[in-house]
């Protein structure tokens, strides 16, 4: 299952499947790389019940390296504080103490959030909400695929089997 989402500052791509990061994938297919493996064994040994999520910058090459540092951070924050609303730990998995909320499963899989070139002229409550939004709408088709395919009935268009 791949969807995505976004807003005018992020972008997210999700697939339920776990997916090698770019760089990762740029280590692990040169065998004689000295770190190949270490971040093989690092890509095998990891928990395949969490979700997998990273910032990338790679849409705003144009701004200075310390602009997009500071641009993936204050993502970065803004995305882990909608999952911590949400019920979600940093890893996807649900909080015990989000009584409040309804159960729910854990998020796994991978996830890449998308800085856009808007975000470093943006207030940082407009990437919180754009955060809480994009991951709103993951949430929304994450659950209409989940109630599609326990029907078993055809998966609609964007939508893969897993």
């Amino acid at each position: 299952m791949k969807l995505t989402a976004s807003s005018s500052t992020l972008s997210l791509l999700y697939s339920s499947k776990h997916v090698i990061p770019p760089v990762a994938a740029r280590y692990m297919g040169s065998p004689t790389h000295p770190i190949a493996p270490k971040i093989t064994h690092a890509w095998m040994t990891r928990d395949r019940n969490a979700l997998w999520w990273r910032v990338s910058v790679s849409h705003i090459t144009q701004l200075k390296r310390v602009i997009r540092s500071w641009c993936a951070r204050r993502a970065r924050l803004a995305f882990e504080q909608a999952l911590k609303d949400k019920g979600f730990d940093h890893l996807g998995t649900p909080l015990p103490s989000s009584t409040l909320l309804p159960p729910q499963d854990a998020l796994t899989g991978s996830l890449d959030l998308i800085v856009r070139p808007s975000l470093a002229k943006q207030s940082f409550k407009t990437v919180q909400q754009d955060a809480h939004s994009v991951l709103e709408s993951l949430l929304k088709q994450r659950a209409v695929h989940n109630r599609v395919v326990s029907k078993g009935s055809e998966v609609p268009p964007g939508f893969e089997r897993a």
